[in-house]
């Protein structure tokens, strides 16, 4: 049988490169695993538990302040100290060690695998890549408690393509990324921190390869197509050849120039354009501003989960929050997305056979009107200090729009009981990510101000793919004709509509969809930030009506499944 090539996971962060691998070894510790400890032992151990705690958070801390410039990493080490100071992660494994007489490594060692695993049964693919955090913790711990065991793997020797099962956020963190050409793992997702910090650097990155570390070895040379999500372990020449022409056109040059104002863009024939910012952290805004987005199309206001110790943010954390991301636009518009989260998050005990289907978005939220409500008070007084949208998840049907606003009249109200008065309008917008909101725009135009398309959602409901399956991946393809065509119908209804259509799902920052998605009618897209840039140029680049005459090619093309063909007609497509 003839051994396997190529290998398809999850494009990261987009770019060609070519290169030779660099495997990354993970240093297994040598310690002494006991189950039979003395009590003079256990409190030994125990002390040695709490030495190992407290210089991790000293490190953690140190990391902190060095990587005050990179507001992301910083917040991801910050993350990180809020977890570690987790009471019920900290009587893991302390019980371990007074209950079942352990050395401290492996009670350890015992807790963080319990709690990893926990995380990973999780749903919610959000939470569930958050687990990374897990065992970074549980080695940082280890390597205080022995300190004399470890090896230092983190010098790069040379330009390379890593190749690793994992990298936990503080490794990468400390890895010479500037001899790193690309990362390529076999565990991961889009959402996790291997891929936040990739895009942060910059570095063409492939998670979720499943098995890769065992079909290369160091020093072998490979192909990493990180906009395709393809690694090829026997590239042949034309295909070397080609990857050093695309290598330079994904390559992403940092955005870091201070705007005074949005930046002005425009189709090729002088079509005005918006191109706001997707934000997953409140530090992100700052960098938004900066680079002149012409606001942020989607802030996840599930980050403050992640933020806070409490499970569930409170009205005042909530307010403060939202206020200072307004006043940090200094009056560009700020689309806040109400929580998107379900039962199985938020409910202890709780399981749904299938989360994507169940009691999520909307759904949850008006099942549970009092937390709603405090999210929605929180929202109504930040509005004062900015310029504000609310936009509501997995709508489907139009009672849940009305609903929402009967709650939020309700909230108006209450508000002005304690004197406080909201006199300006604010927009209330869709999420359109479920054919049946899509299918029924006629019917919803009346009662909502904007809409927002989220292309990752509406895809998996639409060709009945779960998108992070990896035994049916290749069915997730946005190039799908039944996928174009209804993007297409979505823009016609809200055009003709006068309604506002951005787009906030990941296509909105894949450059290779920009012209497609200008000729199906959308003239707003927001971006996730490194892209920002490459977007706008490709906004730039093209006529409006050429975009239009590519969209019709490629859906001709899609209508015949020619995938390939469609890819080499869009890069080749100019003017």
């Amino acid at each position: 049988m003839e051994e396997k090539t190529t290998f398809k996971g999850i494009s990261a962060y987009p770019g060609t490169v070519y290169g030779k691998v660099f495997r990354w070894k993970q240093t297994k510790r040598k310690r002494e695993d006991r189950t039979d400890l003395s009590p003079d032992e256990i409190k030994d151990e125990v002390e040695l538990l709490k030495k190992g705690l407290l210089k991790t958070e000293d490190d953690l801390a140190d990391l902190v302040q060095k990587s005050k410039a990179n507001r992301e990493l910083s917040e991801i080490l910050e993350s990180q100290i809020v977890f570690l100071n987790d009471p019920l992660f900290r009587a893991r494994v302390f019980e371990r060690i007074a209950q079942n007489n352990e050395s401290a490594g492996l009670a350890l060692e015992t807790a963080v695998s319990s709690l990893y695993d926990e995380f990973q049964s999780i749903p919610d693919e959000f939470f569930r890549e958050r687990a990374d955090h897990i065992l970074d913790i549980g080695k940082r711990i280890e390597a205080n408690l022995y300190p004399d065991k470890l090896a230092d793997h983190t010098k790069i020797p040379e330009d390379v393509i890593l190749i690793a099962k994992e990298i936990t956020p503080s490794e990468m963190i400390q890895l010479g990324k500037c001899r790193l050409r690309g990362i390529a793992t076999d565990f991961g997702g889009k959402t996790g921190h291997t891929a936040i910090i990739a895009r942060n650097y910059g570095i063409p990155t492939i998670v979720g390869l499943k098995n890769i570390t065992s079909h290369v070895e160091d020093d072998d040379y490979i192909l990493l197509d990180a906009t395709k999500g393809i690694l090829n372990r026997s590239p042949g020449i034309d295909e070397i050849k080609l990857a050093g022409i695309r290598s330079e056109i994904h390559k992403v040059q940092p955005l870091r120039e201070i705007s005074d104002g949005p930046r002005e863009i425009k189709t090729k024939d002088g079509k005005k354009f918006s191109l706001r910012a997707n934000i997953d952290s409140e530090e992100e805004v700052d960098l938004a501003f900066e680079q002149g987005a012409d606001g942020i199309g989607l802030v996840r206001t599930e980050i403050l989960f992640i933020r806070y110790v409490e499970f569930k943010p409170t009205e005042e954390e909530q307010f403060a929050v939202y206020k200072r991301i307004l006043l940090k636009m200094v009056g560009r518009p700020v689309t806040f997305r109400v929580w998107d989260i379900g039962a199985d998050k938020m409910e202890n005990g709780y399981e749904e056979a299938n989360p994507f289907l169940g009691n999520r978005g909307i759904r949850y939220l008006l099942r549970h009107p009092h937390f709603f409500k405090e999210q929605l008070r929180a929202l109504l007084r930040a509005s004062e200090f900015g310029t504000m949208r609310i936009m509501l998840p997995m709508i489907t049907t139009r009672s849940e729009i009305l609903q929402t606003k009967a709650l939020l009249a309700e909230c108006l109200e209450e508000l002005k009981t304690t004197g406080l008065i909201i006199t300006k309008k604010i927009p209330l917008g869709i999420m359109v990510e479920t054919p049946a909101c899509a299918l029924n725009l006629p019917f919803l135009g009346n009662h909502v101000d904007f809409y927002s398309v989220g292309t990752n959602d509406l895809l998996q409901y639409l060709l009945a793919v779960e998108r992070n399956n990896h035994l049916v991946g290749d069915l997730y393809n946005p190039w799908q004709v039944v996928f174009l065509l209804l993007l297409k119908n979505i823009a016609d209804v809200a055009n003709s509509q006068k309604k506002p259509i951005s787009i906030c799902g990941e296509i909105g920052s894949d450059p290779m969809f920009t012209a497609v998605l200008i000729g199906l009618g959308f003239r707003d897209l927001s971006s996730a930030l490194p892209l920002m840039r490459e977007v706008g140029e490709k906004v730039q680049e093209i006529s409006s009506w050429k975009a239009k005459l590519l969209a019709e090619q490629v859906i001709a093309l899609a209508g015949e499944e020619k995938f390939d063909e469609i890819e080499a007609l869009v890069l080749e497509t100019k003017g």
